[in-house]
């Protein structure tokens, strides 16, 4: 076993440093696996409810939970043979740490019913993949947000559309947190090294293009919400625009509809909650930036940690 969790880890360091140097077919095959993802939703949920109704909901939503068990403790497997060889690992630990707990807070707040746990495995490739084209966990975030807000934007365009709900920001933010796992397993695997001398500026951070996209999304929502172009709610009565981020006023912190969403009490985040919670995210991981930086190929130091701990255990 560990000879073979060895052989996997390798050729998951080598298939991220491919990736890097074959930037322009890995952002292509990103954007493919973002379309995989987005487009099929509607016969996704038509196949989840169709199995709903052969072995019950509530089979269903024990069944996601096992999975989602199942896959969380496969990949911290394979996360700490990675660690292991690293130098610092407690911070890609406590970080790692911090996924699942955000992962179980936005289970606990965010989740109508356990089929939602889909968006944590879904995100995390794309997670790994970013961090391996971009060697920035900030950046990586970023995109990730962007990809998660084209996705739920498909959704409240065409699939929902004229139905009194809100664009959904939970369903991005479960984006961002499975997409944020992949990141911090991905520097496990591809290691890193803590800056020499000074840290890297907030200023050279927030140059980099999926932030600088992401920053120019919120202030042109900004822009849009201050001329009257976009409203947060839309409402019966409301005065021309072209379009809002909810049709839907939540009354009370908790929301509850059982005949539509599931069987969990939740809170759904506003139009002003969503966006501060995402950037806030990606600002605490952006401490990564300011403190170490990924090589973009592994170093020989990494490798032969990793060979000495193998032989070690063995």
């Amino acid at each position: 076993m560990r000879g073979t969790s060895r052989f996997e880890m390798n050729f998951l360091r080598r298939w991220l440093v491919a990736m890097r140097l074959h930037k322009a077919w890995a952002w292509l095959g990103v954007l493919v696996y973002a379309c995989a993802v987005t487009f099929p939703h509607q016969p996704v949920q038509d196949f989840v409810a169709q199995l709903g109704r052969r072995i019950t909901l509530r089979r269903v939503y024990q069944g996601s939970v096992a999975i989602a068990l199942i896959e969380a403790l496969v990949l911290t497997f394979f996360f700490v043979r990675g660690v292991r060889a690293q130098k610092s690992r407690r911070w890609l630990v406590f970080f790692w740490l911090l996924c699942f707990a955000l992962l179980i807070g936005t289970w606990r707040l965010f989740m109508a019913n356990n089929t939602e746990l889909v968006h944590y495995p879904q995100y995390f490739p794309e997670g790994v993949a970013l961090l391996a084209l971009t060697l920035s966990p900030a950046e990586s975030m970023a995109w990730i947000a962007l990809f998660g807000g084209l996705d739920e934007a498909f959704q409240y365009t065409f699939l929902v559309t004229g139905r009194p709900l809100p664009y959904d920001f939970n369903d991005v933010y479960m984006d961002l947190v499975g997409g944020a796992a992949g990141v911090i397993f991905a520097i496990a695997v591809l290691g890193w090294k803590r800056k020499p001398e000074m840290r890297e500026s907030i200023g050279k951070i927030l140059k980099k293009p999926g932030i600088v996209l992401l920053l120019g999304i919120v202030a042109a929502g900004i822009a849009l919400w201050a001329s009257g172009k976009m409203l947060l709610y839309e409402a019966e009565g409301s005065p021309s625009h072209w379009f809002s981020l909810s049709r839907l006023k939540t009354p009370t912190f908790w929301y509850f509809s059982p005949n539509i969403l599931g069987p969990h009490h939740f809170h759904e985040l506003s139009p002003v909650e969503g966006p501060i919670l995402i950037l806030a995210t990606i600002a605490l991981y952006a401490v990564l930036d300011r403190t170490f930086t990924i090589p973009a190929e592994p170093s020989e130091g990494v490798e032969l940690e990793m060979a000495r701990t193998e032989r070690h255990h063995e």
